[in-house]
């Protein structure tokens, strides 16, 4: 069995089983995230969480790699009507999707894995100046505001809209740990080539120093992390998972911005760990 047939085989069976009135509810969750939640070709967070008992709904609409924090809240998908020069936003549809699964199986947690999309690749080079400038390399003032406003604004439209459907359910959701600019790619049996997304922006920039680089990516992931927490604090039912210093060596990372079976195994462990902390007791036993 190839691994994408043991994903599918995952997939076919938490689908069935968390609509089964026999698994108790504690075990029922919804996943809604980009590449962390739904990495092709390998295991991911959701298949280790599956594998360790959880009833866990995740289709394709709902957790997609390379999906961004804007379109799984908002809706940035849309149509030109070139005959009639208009153009059309299709809306939320991700997050209609995410709530039309709460209604439907009830679950007691919603995992939400989102926001690396939003800030790496073709975004991140907005928030960095050319070491020729004569500038501060990290444009640190806009991309806080970046992320306390704009990044803030959908997460809490994304916990407004959940607890709207069912205000007892807990959201779990972590901010990544320090991804690492190595020029690792996606390149997956060659079918899927992304990346790099770390790196290139860096050489674009003049950036060549990989302790410079480093450091700009800890204070990006930072305070990323600090909104995280924020929340965590100002919504009961909110609960950020910090993920920050358990993967420091480039061997723990399959490219630039994807983790190894393995780390994805341990950050499973850590959602796990914090579902019992919420509960008081382990829902698998």
């Amino acid at each position: 069995m190839t691994l994408e047939q043991e994903k599918v085989n995952l997939e076919n069976f938490a689908n069935l089983s968390i609509l089964s009135p026999t698994i108790p509810k504690d075990r029922k969750v919804i996943a809604e995230g980009d590449s962390w939640f739904d990495y092709p070709l390998q295991k991911d967070i959701i298949d280790h969480l599956r594998q360790m008992g959880y009833a866990l709904y995740r289709r394709n609409n709902l957790a997609r790699y390379g999906d961004t924090l804007e379109n799984m809240v908002f809706g940035t998908d849309f149509t030109i009507n070139k005959n009639e020069r208009y153009v059309e936003n299709h809306g939320p549809r991700s997050l209609d999707a995410t709530l039309s699964a709460i209604a439907t199986y009830k679950p007691r947690f919603v995992l939400f894995s989102a926001g690396g999309n939003d800030i790496v690749g073709e975004e991140m080079i907005r928030f960095l100046n050319h070491v020729r400038s004569g500038h501060e390399l990290f444009k640190r003032d806009e991309f806080v505001r970046h992320v306390n406003v704009s990044m803030k604004n959908a997460i809490e439209r994304f916990i407004t809209e959940v607890h709207r459907v069912d205000p007892n359910i807990d959201i779990l959701m972590d901010g990544y740990d320090y991804p690492i600019p190595n020029g690792k790619r996606i390149n997956l049996a060659g079918i899927i080539k992304k990346g790099p997304w770390l790196l290139s922006n860096m050489g674009a920039k003049g950036i060549t120093s990989r302790a410079t680089q480093d450091e700009i990516i800890k204070e990006i992931v930072d305070i990323f992390n600090a909104m995280l927490a924020d929340l965590d604090v100002s919504n009961q039912r909110f609960h950020h998972v910090n993920l920050r210093g358990m993967f420091r060596k480039d061997e723990d990372w399959h490219n630039e911005i994807h983790l190894k079976r393995e780390g994805y195994r341990r950050v499973a462990e850590e959602y796990h760990k914090k579902i019992q902390a919420i509960l008081g007791r382990n829902p698998l036993v």
